[in-house]
């Protein structure tokens, strides 16, 4: 009896060492895949905000396409986390704004698209119609 605990001792010499090297692999490639899907939702909310920030310019009674395209790359390039950003302003009644960049990659050679659109009628000014009472 006393011999198979020394068996099983010697055995198990080791094991620790082995599950270590499997598991540290794993919980790293887990904790950079996390980290990396905080960066694209991140960036995509950075490319959300400016889109928006340039619609709101756009859209204004006396706002052009190109001060809405000037807002939002001001926006977008504030934030470091959104990479080379690309605005496109289109519309005539219902105006567009649309911002396009990267996230930020943690492996070299990824690149990931982000891109947002907001949407919104142009501002104008109408007088109540005389009718009848």
């Amino acid at each position: 009896m006393n011999q198979r605990k020394i068996n099983r001792r010697q055995r198990d010499r080791g094991s620790a060492t082995v599950a270590t090297a499997i598991t540290f692999p794993a919980v790293g490639l887990l904790f950079l895949a996390l980290t990396q899907a905080v960066m694209v939702s991140v960036a995509r909310d950075v490319a959300q905000s400016a889109a928006e920030e340039g619609l709101r310019v756009a859209r204004a009674r006396q706002g052009t396409f190109a001060g809405g395209r000037a807002a939002a790359a001001s926006f977008a390039r504030d934030e470091p986390v959104l990479q080379a950003p690309a605005v496109t302003v289109s519309g005539a009644n219902t105006i567009a704004v649309r911002v396009t960049g990267s996230a930020p990659s943690l492996l070299p050679g990824v690149n990931i698209t982000v891109s947002r659109t907001a949407r919104g009628a142009r501002e104008r000014f109408t007088t109540p119609s005389a009718g009848p009472t």
